[in-house]
């Protein structure tokens, strides 16, 4: 085939290979059966308060919570900030909840509560290869999925600057960015992660503000 017709094809196949509900599909099929993810990592960044150290539980069914060294403790919940010692979130701190979702519905819950428009979508360059941008780069509100391997990117978010995920890798044979780096206000934080691992016996109560107000003093 060549000329209007074969231009006509190859978007076609284009279109559909790039559907924003085969995206979230394809994501959350590549989730399914994922553990509870416990990490540690080294945090960087020039505001003189940022802490040294941070931790993160990733649950797929009650949410994130994240714990530094100087005391600080914050849940989160599809999206929502439950508690915080702090509030509003630190520019430092890091929303990864995405990547704890494996329920296909859960995952367009998330993507509705902020404001992810999937059937939005285009094609556009990250680093080596390309990803699928959920809601468009013209959107207040991104999610950006490599089109190869379906690991998460970039998040951007109303209000927040543009969270990046980089240096996947397999820690103990789970695979996770290696680097996350935040943006905001023309400053940036990143965080090195040093490990990560199978979470240990959680509930609903190590993911409440009742968690939070029992930060030890530091």
């Amino acid at each position: 085939l060549s000329g209007p017709l074969a231009q006509l094809l190859a978007f076609g196949l284009l279109a559909y290979f790039a559907s924003g509900e085969r995206v979230v599909a394809q994501l959350a099929a590549a989730r399914a059966g994922q553990p509870p993810l416990h990490v540690e990592g080294v945090l960087s960044a020039a505001a003189p308060e940022t802490p040294a150290r941070i931790s993160i539980d990733l649950h797929p069914d009650f949410g994130t919570r994240i714990s530094d060294d100087r005391g600080g403790r914050w849940v989160i919940q599809r999206g929502r900030v439950l508690d915080g010692t702090l509030l509003p979130l630190p520019a430092w701190l890091p929303d990864l909840e995405v990547l704890a979702l494996r329920r296909e519905s859960e995952l367009r819950a998330w993507l509705v509560g902020q404001g992810i428009d999937a059937s939005a979508n285009e094609l556009a360059r990250c680093g080596d290869g390309d990803c699928y941008v959920l809601g468009t780069r013209q959107s207040l509100a991104q999610l950006w999925v490599e089109k190869r391997s379906f690991e998460v990117r970039r998040l951007v978010l109303p209000g927040r600057g543009p969270t990046d995920l980089e240096e996947w890798r397999a820690f103990e044979k789970i695979r996770f960015p290696a680097r996350v780096e935040l943006a905001s206000d023309g400053a940036t934080a990143t965080i090195a992660v040093e490990s990560v691992a199978v979470a240990p016996s959680l509930g609903a109560a190590d993911f409440s503000a009742a968690w939070v107000r029992a930060a030890p003093s530091v």
